[in-house]
């Protein structure tokens, strides 16, 4: 998951996905947030739903 409004967005699609049961990986240097205060929270949430985080060049390289 990438994307914009880590704190709105991102957050609402990656909590729905694992409420889903679907493992669910955030591409941390792909996602920025509307407020540093609730970004925060916001990662902290989807870190306590399961969802892992990775960088985008970690995802490239799981794919070789």
């Amino acid at each position: 998951m990438g994307g914009l409004a880590t704190d709105y967005c991102v957050k609402a699609t990656v909590l729905d996905a694992r409420k889903r049961g679907y493992d669910t990986f955030v591409l941390s240097d792909a996602i920025k947030g509307v407020s540093p205060e609730t970004s925060v929270q916001a990662v902290d949430d989807m870190l306590s739903a399961g969802a892992r985080f990775m960088s985008v060049n970690e995802l490239v390289g799981a794919l070789r």
